[in-house]
């Protein structure tokens, strides 16, 4: 445990010295001003506005997920990706360490992205919604895209830059989808609809609006599955990683 403490301190040292953490704070501001501003003036009501956010909050994260760990691999791309063929052992540690370090900072950029946006929302004197519901769809919205960090991960580890960008547009194209009528009943499977669809769930919820709780806990738990199972390739992965391409 010790040593894989000390990973995740060289990751978090790196990524000060790069633009990647700048980037998780520079980036859920600039998304949350435009909405604060236009709903200040918007005739739409609360609700209305919030939904909306979280929307599209949910389905900019693939490609936003994406993007960053294009970062992370153009990072270790430039040091010949010493950082982690060095590893004597235990070659899952630094490419775990990464990934955890990730996820992290996503967590952080999505409190600051929903949260703060929350906060400042009531602030302006839109008061119908407490603060505890955007700290509650802030763990909602996160919890749902890990999936999408572990995936993502692998893919640009796997194929490259380009690969992982076209998944995120893809998968940004297909969460909006999965919001409408074409989403329903398969949803559950499919891991670019889990935030968009639990998010809009839980704001149905609050309103009293009738759902289908069986639909939710499948969806949740086959996201738990592919989690499971996508950590297993994961670990596989990492062993077996030699630079640019993998040798099985």
């Amino acid at each position: 445990m010790p040593s894989f403490i000390n990973y995740i301190k060289i990751d978090f040292y790196k990524f000060y010295h790069s633009k990647i953490i700048k980037v998780h704070f520079i980036i859920p501001v600039l998304a949350m001003i435009p909405f604060l501003v236009y709903y200040s003036v918007s005739p739409w009501n609360e609700l209305d506005k919030v939904i909306s956010y979280i929307q599209i909050i949910s389905m900019s994260f693939p490609l936003i997920i994406s993007i960053i760990l294009n970062m992370v691999y153009e990072q270790e791309e430039c040091g010949g990706f010493q950082y982690f063929l060095t590893t004597p052992n235990k070659k899952y540690l630094p490419h775990f360490s990464k990934l955890i370090s990730i996820i992290i900072l996503g967590l952080i950029s999505t409190f600051i992205a929903i949260l703060s946006f929350g906060i400042m929302f009531y602030i302006m004197g839109n008061e119908s919604i407490k603060i505890s519901f955007y700290y509650k769809e802030t763990l909602i919205v996160f919890s749902s895209n890990i999936l999408l960090y572990m995936i993502q991960y692998l893919v640009v580890f796997s194929f490259g830059k380009g690969a992982s960008i076209g998944i995120g547009i893809i998968g940004s194209l297909i969460s909006a989808l999965m919001l409408t009528g074409l989403g329903d009943g398969i949803w559950q499977v499919i891991p670019w609809a889990y935030s968009m669809r639990l998010s809009s769930y839980f704001i149905m919820y609050k309103e009293n609006i009738l759902i289908q709780n069986s639909e939710i806990i499948q969806g949740i738990f086959i996201m738990i599955i592919f989690i499971a199972i996508t950590f297993i390739s994961q670990l596989i992965f990492s062993n077996h990683w030699e630079g640019k391409r993998e040798n099985y």
